[in-house]
């Protein structure tokens, strides 16, 4: 099991898609944790620690961004050396570069790639990062 042990936290607002990642981190050894982003999100993340990783969605509901999360998690010293990866179907011309700058640890494209997805989380928490969408294999 890939991920035997590992404690992940996602920040995702569709359902099927969390759905999806969690089933995958799970049938390879992850405790997954979740959450829409909500007002609570914060103190869940911290109640859940430690984690390995956050997989962040860039395009959330109502007026805050996946930038603007990652952003004000980035503030709290706890979480300050936990990678966060943008998980998206943003664009990813604009988004990996962006992404970048703002120092995420990796950009996973959407939709997710079955056979690549859990190995692609490891090699995160393994301390590389990662920059994926289909045109960049």
């Amino acid at each position: 099991m890939l991920l035997k042990g590992k404690r992940i936290f996602i920040v995702e607002d569709n359902l099927s898609n969390k759905a999806i990642m969690q089933m995958l981190l799970e049938q390879d050894g992850a405790k997954v944790l979740f959450d829409r982003w909500g007002a609570e999100a914060l103190e869940k993340m911290l109640a859940a620690l430690p984690l390995d990783v956050i997989l962040m969605d860039l395009m959330l509901p109502g007026q805050l961004t996946g930038y603007d999360i990652f952003q004000q998690i980035r503030r709290i010293e706890t979480f300050r050396d936990i990678p966060i990866v943008a998980v998206s179907a943003a664009d990813a011309s604009t988004a990996i570069p962006k992404a970048q700058e703002l120092g995420f640890s990796g950009y996973i494209s959407k939709p997710i790639d079955f056979l690549r997805f859990t190995k692609q989380v490891k090699t995160i928490i393994d301390g590389t990062a990662v920059w994926y969408t289909p045109e960049r294999i």
